[in-house]
């Protein structure tokens, strides 16, 4: 991979292609971390890797850090990108204890994330690179392009963290566009702004609940969102002002995953 260092962005893109690929090899995967961090010295360095191999001691983390461009990164030979995934939680909980992570994570596994090519690693780091001062969260980054269909963005409307991280790491992982919110008000403000294609949410949701949620998504005026409820309410009332309100469909906990992407799929082919 010939990579050429004209700029602050190149010239961390073409460390980072030294790290991922002395440890790549054609035909199994190889995870990587980007975080957007405050300085890193080498003793920092240091307990970074040995707090995280020591929840996975078994994984030769190699850790790194750019100085140029303020990112700390981590390459894990041989793991998917689940396994990634839980890595980069360890990870941010490390950072945020230390008070210098700086915003939004990214996280990639080749050759689940897509080929690894200079065009893939420099979207990877104008990701972290874009996501300095923004939500601490992490993103996954696939670039084998979505989910055939219509449906492309999703909104996750949930008050339980779990349940959330657990339905945009699967739909990540299927190519979709996923983003979160942890109550109603939120939702509606994300939804305003981003305009995905669908969302899912639960009905028992703080400040703005999921029926007034719905309502207020299917009045607007730019709107060609859909809905589908994933919710505890099991009451076929429930059901029935989701569905008068305008939801598409009604999925209830517990609940398989696989069932619902199927549910998406099948919306998706009806709209297509």
């Amino acid at each position: 991979m010939a990579v050429l260092a004209h700029d602050p962005v190149q010239e961390a893109m073409l460390q980072v292609a030294e790290k991922v690929q002395a440890s790549y090899e054609k035909g199994t995967p190889c995870g990587m971390i980007l975080a957007p961090c405050a300085a890193v010295g080498s003793k920092l360095l240091e307990q970074v890797q040995s707090y995280v191999s020591g929840f996975e001691p078994e994984v030769p983390y190699q850790c790194f850090y750019l100085d140029a461009s303020g990112l700390l990164g981590l390459v894990l030979p041989g793991q998917k990108l689940i396994n990634t995934h839980y890595a980069s939680l360890v990870l941010k909980e490390f950072v945020e204890q230390q008070h210098v992570l700086e915003g939004q994570m990214v996280v990639a596994s080749f050759p689940e994330s897509g080929e690894l090519t200079e065009h893939s690693l420099s979207q990877i780091l104008q990701k972290t690179l874009q996501g300095k001062g923004e939500s601490r969260d992490i993103h996954l980054f696939m670039n084998h392009g979505a989910q055939q269909g219509t449906i492309t963005s999703i909104l996750i409307a949930d008050p339980d963290e779990v349940s959330r991280e657990f339905v945009k790491l699967r739909l990540e992982i299927n190519g979709y566009k996923v983003e979160e919110a942890k109550d109603g008000s939120e939702a509606l403000e994300k939804f305003e702004k981003s305009m995905p294609d669908l969302v899912i949410t639960e009905l028992n949701l703080p400040i703005l609940d999921g029926y007034q949620l719905i309502d207020k998504i299917n009045r607007h005026v730019a709107s060609e969102g859909q809905v589908i409820v994933l919710t505890d309410k099991q009451l076929p009332k429930s059901m029935d002002r989701a569905f008068e309100l305008g939801a598409s469909d009604y999925v209830t906990k517990p609940f398989s995953i696989s069932e619902l992407e199927w549910r998406i799929k099948k919306l998706s082919s009806r709209l297509s």
